[in-house]
C-alpha cells in the first residue's frame, strides 16, 4: 500500500521518543490514513511558514505547528490531504476524539507525524 499513516498529537516532539505506547495512543487527537499526496497539507504549512518539519524520510516524517493552523483542518469531518486525486484518496478513514480537539487551546504545539506506508 502506497501512503502515510498521519497521528495529531498533543504530546511534544521530546515526549513522543519517550511515550509508551498507550501514552502515546492517549494523546493522540486524531490519525487516519492517506495516500501518496496525502501530506501536501502540512507541507503547504509548512511553506506557510505556520509549520515546522523536524524530522524528514518518511520513518517517520515529523512536524510541529500550532492547534490553530491544524484543527480547524477537521471541521465537519474532513480528512486533511483527502483531495480528490488518485493519490490523495482516504484509505483509512479518520478517527479523532471531538472533544478533545474542541477543548484544545489554538495557541497548543501539536506534533503531527506522518509515517510511509510504502
Amino acid at each position: 500500500m502506497l501512503g502515510w499513516w498521519i497521528g495529531v498529537t498533543e504530546l511534544a516532539p521530546e515526549e513522543i521518543d519517550r511515550a509508551g505506547r498507550e501514552q502515546f495512543r492517549a494523546a493522540l487527537l486524531a490519525t487516519w490514513e492517506v495516500g501518496v499526496s496525502g501530506i501536501g497539507w502540512v507541507e503547504e504549512l509548512v511553506a506557510a511558514g505556520k509549520a515546522e518539519q523536524l524530522l524528514h524520510g518518511g520513518y517517520p516524517n515529523r512536524y510541529t505547528a500550532r492547534a490553530e493552523h491544524v484543527l480547524p483542518l477537521f471541521a465537519a469531518g474532513a480528512v486533511p490531504g483527502a483531495g480528490s486525486g488518485p493519490f490523495s484518496r482516504v484509505i483509512r478513514a479518520m478517527e479523532s476524539d471531538p472533544e478533545r480537539i474542541a477543548a484544545c487551546p489554538a495557541d497548543r504545539l501539536l506534533t503531527i507525524q506522518a509515517w510511509d506506508l510504502s
